[in-house]
């Protein structure tokens, strides 16, 4: 399965899918638009660290976006909480995510 690993941390992590638009896993011919442009593309939502994370790899870039869910989703201060990462590779995207799931819940704050 193609990012099994990806979705696998999530899933350790404690993180759900919400919404999974990835190409790969698309009805459809492996070649439309969405298999070849946007491969990965979903939202997770990790409630013991107050995240979401939007999760993709759209014309060969890999990156996570994160939100604090904490704060009203329609403020500013929600905007101003997103940041974004970008990786070179899947290993790197998976120990990222890895290391922002699994830490204690403490460091999390």
């Amino acid at each position: 399965m193609k990012y099994k690993k990806i979705y696998d941390i999530l899933e350790k992590g404690g993180a759900s899918i919400t919404l999974d638009h990835s190409g790969w896993r698309s009805a459809y011919f492996p070649s439309d638009y969405a298999a070849r442009h946007r491969p990965l593309w979903l939202v997770a939502e990790a409630p013991r660290l107050h995240l979401r994370l939007w999760v993709t790899h759209e014309f060969g870039t890999l990156r996570v976006t994160t939100a604090d869910t904490a704060l009203p989703f329609d403020s500013r201060a929600y905007y101003d909480s997103q940041r974004r990462r970008t990786f070179r590779n899947q290993r790197e995207m998976a120990e990222y995510l890895e290391t922002m799931l699994c830490r204690d819940k403490k460091e999390a704050v």
